[in-house]
């Protein structure tokens, strides 16, 4: 898929598939960025160390969860090297914008380079002073066509998230599970409406 997708998306998220080995890093890296999904959150010691791991093995962006802590953050971006550091603020498939406001206001603090927040909470979060400065990765992102329904909870489409602020969007079963998924692709890229 990664082969048929090269040249039409950014990257490719790897989340599970880190347990195969951090190589699974550079294969996808010859195809596109890797946004490498590890959600990571232990005491900051720990988190520095497998962020240094997952920098020096390629991936482009990390992503910590943004409720372990400022210092923990702050432990991830000290060792990121070139890596782009995300803070996880809430799951998709759960809701609290107090929440998200709160972790995003840590991620700013720490000096993160971005978080990652579902596309209902983009316009509360551009009230946040100095959150312009992060960028916006978005999740359970579903055109208007995938009428699935997952456990992503909290879903928007790709043109509302742009509009509301996201820097990246991240799709993935509205492509993957498609039976043709460039067709899916262009589909997403030039929306009928």
């Amino acid at each position: 898929m990664a082969k048929i997708m090269k040249g039409h998306v950014w990257g490719f998220k790897i989340n599970d598939l880190l347990f195969e080995g951090l190589d699974i890093i550079g294969k996808f890296k010859r195809f596109g960025h890797v946004f490498a999904d590890a959600k990571l959150y232990d005491i900051p010691n720990t988190v520095k160390n497998s962020v240094a791991r997952l920098s020096k093995a390629g991936a482009d962006m990390i992503t910590v969860h943004s409720s372990g802590g400022i210092e923990m953050m702050k432990a991830a971006k000290q060792s990121a090297g070139r890596s782009k550091i995300l803070a996880v603020t809430v799951l998709t498939s759960k809701s609290d914008s107090r929440m998200v406001a709160m972790l995003t206001k840590d991620a700013i603090k720490a000096k993160v380079d971005g978080i990652i927040c579902s596309g209902l909470e983009l316009k509360n979060i551009r009230r946040i002073p100095e959150s312009q400065s992060l960028l916006k990765v978005v999740p359970g992102i579903r055109p208007e066509w995938y009428l699935k329904k997952d456990d992503q909870k909290r879903t928007m489409t790709p043109e509302r998230a742009l509009k509301f602020g996201a820097d990246y969007l991240v799709i993935g079963r509205p492509v993957l599970n498609s039976k043709d998924s460039m067709q899916a692709l262009k589909d997403i890229y030039l929306p009928s409406s």
